[in-house]
């Protein structure tokens, strides 16, 4: 075996690594001491600087390869000195256009799984903005690779790599994304299900027609006046003490976590500040709480019928981030749907409305846009992924408030119908609803939520371990563990054994109701 015909790696560890089983499979270990600067850019692959070994702080030496693909996307690529025979994609966030290699987490980033060997790529998705900014998808190409093609795109561009480098293909390829990632990832799941092995989705704008278009115009109309937000960023923090008060132990347990948010409503008069009194940052003025209970009661129409779903009781925490803008700081979920908004502008050339539209025009522009049948992944049918037997692991916080988390639920429902049953969807599609959990790890939780979706991926793909419940954890200042509990596969739910400690895994179950 050869890179570029010149660098031979050992015919003992080739026969070696092509006839062990998974579990036995040494590390592939690159002893050549030119093979990373002797790599050559593949088709349609310009280098921007020289592949070279890199030693990070807290990451294993890499070699990495930084470039250009078909003249528009911008990748990197590192690849372990000993690797573990996995490739590993990751998504990226928004509307991306940034390259982030050293992204923290476990959603759209490659250096955690770069710790435990894998070979990993990170891309911008084809075009260089800002997250929240949509103008670049006015050239249908772009839009297109963003859309989908960025999948096969970078997943053969991987491959190719980890051949020159290892002289072998990759055993496993996995996808991890959070976010638009996770929309990749279900993307991935309906349109190209050959390519990976194991697929993470996490937070998924999978609807993004709904949740960018019916739920960020309803977020805009309902919390916006002339572009400025009706409640402060600075109120959050009264708003999650608010609602925790009143949400918190329905679930019989008062631990500062909302189990069940459906369960819980809120009417956030209750929080008006005294008549005659100064506002404050502790209570609510009447056209704050009446745009939060417009926000809370989901997208409405003309006649008042709830069409889809929006905000729900617990996303407090994270709400300033996303939701409430300032004149100087215009909120992310603000500025992104109105990106959203101007792109099916575009494509239908009518003018922007940057108020808002009436959700019955806003139906009416997903309706007549071709985005939505581009960028959606709505699709319940998986029939393609169960047959060649890869698996799809979707997780969600029920706290988020950007990718509300009712449609999820409903999506996997309707996989499930299609199917012919939950039981038969299981086998290759689990559903895990956090709750407590924002927004792909942007801020910490107060509830658990340090979990490794790849790692539970790693586990079902390869040795067949179903997961049906995933370990989370809550650290103190010093990084020790302070709380643990199981998040369990949908549509079960943890639930407290009485007279336990809540604090211990132990101390919950996975009941299915």
């Amino acid at each position: 075996m050869r890179i570029h015909g010149e660098l031979l790696i050992p015919l003992a560890l080739a026969l070696a690594l092509a006839l062990a089983s998974p579990d036995e499979t040494a590390a592939a270990e690159v002893r050549e001491r030119d093979a990373c600067a002797d790599l050559r850019p593949p088709a349609l692959v310009t280098l921007e600087t020289a592949p070279a070994w890199v030693d990070a702080p807290g990451l294993p030496k890499y070699c990495r390869v930084r470039g250009r693909y078909a003249e528009r996307v911008r990748f990197e690529m590192r690849l372990p000195a000993t690797w573990n025979g996995r490739f590993l994609m990751a998504g990226c966030g928004g509307f991306c256009g940034e390259l982030l290699p050293d992204k923290s987490g476990h959603g759209n980033s490659i250096n955690e799984p770069l710790k435990r060997g894998y070979a990993g790529i990170s891309h911008d998705a084809g075009h260089q903005a800002p997250s929240w900014e949509a103008s670049w998808a006015r050239d249908p190409e772009a839009l297109e690779i963003w859309a989908h093609k960025i999948l096969p795109m970078m997943t053969e561009l991987g491959t190719q790599l980890i051949e020159q480098l290892y002289g072998r293909p990759p055993r496993y390829r996995y996808f991890a994304g959070c976010s638009n990632g996770g929309r990749l990832g279900l993307m991935a799941a309906q349109r190209y299900p050959q390519l990976f092995d194991g697929i993470a989705a996490g937070a998924g704008i999978f609807d993004l027609s709904g949740n960018a278009g019916l739920w960020g115009n309803w977020l805009i109309t309902s919390i916006e006046r002339d572009g400025v937000s009706i409640v402060p960023p600075r109120k959050a923090r009264f708003l999650e003490k608010f609602v925790v008060e009143q949400c918190d132990a329905r679930d019989g347990l008062a631990d500062q976590t909302i189990d069940d948010p459906t369960r819980c409503s809120v009417d956030f008069r209750a929080a008006r500040c005294a008549p005659g009194a100064a506002p404050a940052d502790d209570c609510l003025t009447a056209a704050e709480a009446d745009a939060l209970n417009r926000l809370y009661g989901g997208v409405r129409n003309a006649a008042n019928e709830r069409i889809y779903p929006a905000l729900q009781p617990g996303s407090e925490r994270y709400s300033d981030i996303w939701l409430y803008g300032a004149a100087d700081r215009p909120a992310w979920g603000i500025l992104a749907a109105a990106g959203y908004r101007q792109l099916l502008a575009a494509s239908l050339a009518v003018p922007d409305v940057p108020a808002g539209l009436p959700t019955e025009r806003m139906l009416d522009w997903i309706r007549r846009s071709p985005v939505p049948a581009l960028t959606d992944a709505t699709n319940p049918d998986l029939t393609a992924l169960r047959r060649r037997g890869g698996k799809l692991l979707i997780y969600q916080g029920l706290a988020d408030p950007l990718i509300i988390p009712e449609p999820i639920m409903d999506y996997y429902r309707r996989a499930a119908v299609h199917a012919g049953g939950m039981r038969r969807l299981q086998k290759n599609v689990r559903l895990f609803m956090v709750p407590g959990w924002g927004h792909c790890w942007e801020r910490p939780s107060a509830a658990p939520d340090d979990f490794d979706p790849l790692a539970a991926l790693e586990n079902w793909v390869e040795r067949g371990r179903t997961p049906r419940s995933i370990d989370a954890s809550q650290r103190g200042k010093d990084g020790t563990i302070v709380r643990a509990r199981p998040i369990c596969s949908y549509p079960a739910s943890a639930r407290h054994i009485a007279g336990k400690d809540p604090a211990r895994l132990d101390a919950y179950r996975c009941v299915a109701e």
